[in-house]
């Protein structure tokens, strides 16, 4: 079983017009946790963000592709579903991922180039399918390959991109070593946030780390 990490970057024709005013936000950082395409050619989609979070209200209560969403959270972090009218390149997208036989490794993160990474889960044969079925007006480059572990490259797959920075502050300032030689405040001066972001930050990845772990499982 291997892996391959790739970033997608559709060109302008092939972004839609939702896509195009939710990129005009500037939002911190968005990644999606969950898309289905459904019976009635919607998708619904669960994403997480960071940034202008009324802004993306107004655009999503505007928008006519838009059926239906909710936001729950605010600029320091949010989680938000929405259900919109299927573009062709999210429907090409969408049911390749269907008739193929590969897998997605959940979350999928919007670059600050406005790319999407994808990570897919199968064989060499997949990953051939993958990189030929992409439609039009896309542009694909392979990130990262590689046998799939689910050890600790999985656990920092699962982080958003503000808390593998966080995380590598924490770790070359030494806030983890014993005994501890960086402090909340000082991480959050490396990294340009708030004390109480850094906080929270530190809190989700600790979570994450720890619930991938199998407590009181040992080698034999």
């Amino acid at each position: 079983m291997r892996y391959v990490t790739v970033v997608a970057y559709p060109d302008e024709e092939g972004i839609n017009r939702l896509d195009r005013r939710v990129n005009e936000l500037g939002l911190a950082y968005r990644a999606i946790h969950r898309m289905e395409l459904l019976d009635d050619d919607t998708v619904a989609m669960f994403a997480e963000g960071r940034g202008d979070v009324e802004g993306l209200r107004q655009v999503l209560s505007e928008a006519p592709e838009v059926y239906e969403f909710s936001i729950s959270g605010d600029d320091a972090g949010f989680f938000a579903y929405t259900r919109y009218v299927a573009d062709d390149l999210t429907r090409m997208l969408m049911q390749g991922r269907r008739e193929s036989s590969y897998l997605i490794d959940m979350p999928v993160e919007y670059t600050d180039e406005g790319g999407l990474r994808v990570t897919y889960i199968g064989t060499e044969a997949a990953f051939a399918d993958v990189l030929s079925e992409q439609p039009d007006g896309v542009r694909v480059d392979v990130e990262r390959t590689g046998p799939y572990n689910p050890g600790p490259r999985h656990v920092v797959s699962r982080l958003t991109e503000r808390q593998r920075e966080v995380l590598e502050a924490a770790v070359d300032l030494g806030y983890y070593r014993e005994p501890r030689e960086a402090t909340h405040n000082e991480i959050a001066a490396a990294t340009g946030l708030s004390e109480t972001t850094v906080g929270e930050h530190l809190r989700k990845i600790e979570a994450a780390v720890f619930s991938s772990l199998r407590v009181g499982a040992t080698d034999r």
